[in-house]
């Protein structure tokens, strides 16, 4: 495909276009929600607004269910080469980086991973979102990117700037006025096709929370109205019936406590009563509903503490399938990463490998029994391999680099025995 500026300024225009549109997700993830600019504002009367960040809840629980441990790589052929090879180039950044990205993406729909080579010659990847980022697929089944453009500014510096990404080369422009754009350098890279990774949260492509707005709205408002109700529920009014007090007396009573009023006369409070179960009712049901239609579990239930690992998963059912779907892309942008990783490899090492061979392993990150789970491997310790069962384990991190360990300390071992007999 050819790039022309044409083409670029048209992708420029649509990134413009959904950056002010997913601005909107971003705002209710920081807890920036409409009640702070569309609430009903009363005249002397209480006006607090509530903000319950959902968003920001279930976001950072979902994707801590998926990623709050580490993904463990895993060689079809049994080639230590390989998983050696990743460790080696990405375990010192890819946990946090899956965690970030795969939260951007449920913010907004999407995000993109950028790889790229950095000073000291290291294989890196950053994250770039739908409000600086636009990404040009070709709208096969493969979806494949022609085109990716990131508009950046600098420290200290005003102006605009767009890169362009091709699938070989990186375009620099400078943004001037009226959208217009002027070259000021280019360079090559090494991969062949462009380094950007689309991370989708859903088939989709939708916030995770887009369809809750709506209800985050509501318990919103809601809250802040009976706030504000109980809060001018203390400006209640004193009622004297068949008496007339002097306001110098009324300071007077209000300093003894005493208030004297003559022979048929009356003093009591009015106040306006609060139909609380109707309130309360209403407000559970909204977050019932939040909960169940996020497919989110609430903790803050009174929970048995003895339920077990097991039953724990019996009531994230709804949550695990949601996630395990969240699995499936994120595993693709994995091997899509691994691709451009193994590209870096064969240019600067001279080895070839397919990232076809590597096996991703994702773990949850929920309470483990321990015991339960020793008792299963070592059931299948005769069906499954060694290195596969450790996979199993949550505290190993790398079953491969596990393995190694457990065979050279055997073998360190059994030559301490053989000198012993020796001796």
């Amino acid at each position: 495909m050819q790039i022309t500026e044409s083409l670029i300024k048209q992708c420029f225009t649509e990134l413009e276009s959904n950056s002010s549109i997913k601005q909107k997700y971003k705002d209710y993830y920081e807890g920036n929600h409409s009640i702070l600019k569309d609430y009903d504002m009363q005249d002397s009367r209480s006006n607090r607004k509530l903000i319950f960040n959902f968003p920001r809840k279930f976001v950072d629980n979902e994707t801590g269910y998926l990623l709050g441990k580490p993904v463990n790589f895993i060689s079809k052929s049994d080639d230590k080469d390989i998983v050696n090879c990743i460790d080696r180039n990405s375990s010192h950044w890819d946990k946090e980086h899956n965690i970030s990205l795969r939260k951007q993406s449920e913010i907004y729909g999407e995000s993109y991973e950028l790889n790229y080579i950095n000073t000291d010659g290291e294989f890196c990847a950053t994250i770039l979102t739908p409000l600086e980022c636009y990404v040009l697929e070709d709208g096969t089944a493969e979806r494949n990117v022609l085109l990716a453009i990131h508009k950046f500014k600098r420290r200290f510096d005003d102006t605009e700037y767009l890169d362009v990404y091709t699938d070989a080369e990186i375009l620099h422009y400078k943004l001037i006025k009226d959208s217009e754009i002027e070259l000021i350098g280019k360079h090559n890279h090494i991969f062949g096709r462009v380094p950007v990774i689309v991370c989708p949260a859903n088939s989709e492509r939708k916030s995770g929370f887009e369809d809750l707005i709506s209800l985050f709205d509501s318990y919103n408002a809601l809250n802040s109205d009976l706030v504000n109700e109980i809060a001018d529920h203390r400006n209640a009014y004193l009622i004297i019936e068949n008496a007339k007090i002097e306001e110098e007396d009324l300071l007077k009573m209000k300093q003894m406590g005493i208030i004297q009023v003559p022979k048929g006369g009356a003093v009591k409070w009015l106040t306006k009563d609060i139909n609380d179960s109707f309130v309360k009712n209403e407000l559970e049901n909204i977050e019932r509903k939040i909960y169940d239609m996020m497919d989110e579990v609430n903790f803050n239930e009174n929970w048995a503490s003895n339920t077990s690992s097991l039953a724990l998963r019996n009531k994230l059912l709804n949550l695990e399938n949601r996630v395990s779907m969240r699995q499936a892309f994120m595993e693709k942008v994995i091997k899509e990463r691994l691709k451009n990783l193994f590209i870096y490899i064969r240019k600067k090492e001279g080895k070839v490998f397919d990232y076809r061979d590597v096996a991703v392993k994702f773990t949850r990150n929920l309470p483990t029994d321990l015991v339960g789970l020793a008792d299963v491997i070592v059931k299948l310790k005769d069906v499954c391999s060694q290195e596969t069962l450790l996979t199993l384990l949550p505290f190993i991190e790398n079953p491969t680099v596990e393995l190694q360990k457990y065979k050279t300390e055997k073998a360190s071992a059994s030559e301490e025995d053989i000198n012993k007999n020796i001796i």
